[in-house]
């Protein structure tokens, strides 16, 4: 099957019209076809400025950068220096501590993969600068609460992917950033990929842009670029151009092998690690998550992964059969404008697009099992009600979840099996909420599952 190729003009206007409507300061995108990259770009790389974003800009990567820390773990297990179904602290001194000592005990490092260890995910980030960063945020994970018991369900883990980092630290005997820069950057000869702001600093960067005040459209650039040196390994600090982040994923697409000819990964291993090994709850992001990536369709096989932070947000898909990578970096775009791109791409390159967000369904059904306190984290709690009109869900934050979003409440619409539908300003999409029962069916549902997070029933943080 050939698979169409990418015109360069037509790939411009695209990016340049979308970014337009979707009012995103500057952005940059970029496709691998059969081994050949194009890249675009559009907009400015800071509001108020007339710097341009160019193909040579540097974005940060975000939660992209979990992939390149699962790589670096799936090198280790090949060198038989790690075992996935080993408990993370055969690996870690010192050894992990969390509020619940048996799952600090017990936790696997493929658990962690999967995003499945249960513990809270979305930790406070101490500002550390030194080498010792990871070591100092996994230490401060002893009074994370636990979610679910380990394996039970998938629920986003920040905080996990910052221990698999530690557990690269110990076992190299080097930092996140000194691993990652040897058995990936320079082996990929990755010019303009950096984690440490002093590198990143000498190469012409994007500004990242948040709403101006809790649910507006106005944006303001951030004043800060990267977030701590702590939150590296699961996506704080890693920064490329479009077309380093290619060269990373067409390193996937050749499962392992390196420009030089040198394999960094077997292929067995590369492709197992985009195998579902956990299904992921939510139907607006794909059914599974593998080992790093996102399962975002099982045929044909498409896997990914999204980021934001610090103002700018990211995308990355590969289709390995077809031999097609797509990426998306931008700033400030706080209304999908790249998964709207990406999903174009996806459908004309190999016939698919990404997963969509399902429609509201017609249905008589007993709302009773989903009414209830859900505690996302000490900044939201979502109370469910149900009144004459449906279900409602009404949001108390504070904190990063008060300065994006505020106090809101959003009725839930129906979509089908246990899953409905509810707006988070400011995006003007549903987004897709499903209620979940760790233990097997029956009584109360004990978590609210929405934007790859599980929000446990109030009395249920513990269990």
């Amino acid at each position: 099957m050939t698979t169409p190729r990418v015109d360069r003009r037509e790939f411009q206007q695209r990016l340049d019209d979308l970014a337009n409507r979707y009012g995103v300061p500057g952005a940059a995108a970029g496709v691998l076809v059969d081994g050949r990259t194009t890249v675009v770009a559009t907009g400015i790389a800071k509001l108020g400025t007339t710097v341009p974003v160019t193909t040579d800009s540097v974005f940060l990567l975000a939660s992209i950068t979990k992939v390149w820390t699962a790589t670096l773990v799936l090198q280790l297990v090949d060198e038989g220096l790690v075992d996935l179904s080993s408990p993370v602290n055969h690996y870690l001194t010192p050894p992990l501590r969390l509020e619940d000592e048996e799952v600090a005990r017990t936790v696997t490092v493929g658990q962690l993969l999967s995003h499945s260890g249960g513990f809270f995910g979305d930790a406070a980030e101490p500002d550390v600068r030194s080498d010792d960063a990871v070591e100092k945020i996994v230490e401060s994970y002893s009074g994370l609460a636990q979610l679910h018991r380990p394996g039970a369900v998938f629920s986003y883990s920040n905080s996990g992917y910052n221990v698999l980092g530690r557990l690269i630290e110990c076992v190299t005997g080097s930092t996140w950033d000194e691993a990652l820069r040897t058995r990936l950057i320079e082996p990929l000869g990755l010019g303009s990929t950096s984690t440490l702001p002093e590198e990143t600093m000498t190469r012409p960067l994007v500004v990242g842009h948040v709403p101006a005040a809790p649910g507006s459209y106005d944006l303001t650039p951030v004043s800060t670029w990267l977030d701590p040196r702590t939150s590296g390994p699961c996506g704080g600090t890693l920064a490329a151009t479009p077309a380093d982040l290619l060269a990373f994923a067409r390193h996937h697409l050749e499962d392992g092998l390196a420009p030089s000819g040198a394999r960094l990964m077997s292929p067995r291993t590369a492709r197992t690690m985009r195998e579902p090994h956990i299904e992921q709850p939510d139907p607006s992001r794909g059914p599974a998550w593998g080992w790093g990536w996102s399962i975002e369709r099982l045929e044909p096989r498409i896997v990914g992964h999204i980021g934001s932070t610090c103002g700018q947000q990211s995308r990355l898909v590969l289709a390995p059969e077809h031999g097609v990578a797509v990426c998306v970096m931008a700033s400030g775009d706080i209304q999908g404008m790249g998964d709207e791109l990406v999903s174009e791409l996806l459908r004309e390159l190999v016939g698919v697009g990404l997963p969509t967000t399902p429609g509201p369904v017609e249905a008589d059904i007993d709302v009773t099992p989903y009414v209830g306190r859900f505690r996302m984290s000490d900044e939201a709690t979502i109370d469910v009600r149900a009144e004459a009109s449906g279900l409602i869900a009404s949001f108390t934050t504070s904190g990063r979840w008060a300065d994006f979003h505020g106090d809101f409440s959003t009725p839930m619409t129906y979509a089908g099996g246990t899953t409905f539908l509810m707006s988070m300003p400011p995006v003007t999409e549903p987004v897709a909420a499903t209620f979940l029962w760790a233990d097997g069916p029956g009584g109360p549902a004990t978590h609210l599952a929405s934007q790859m997070r599980v929000a446990p029933r109030s009395e249920a943080t513990s269990r």
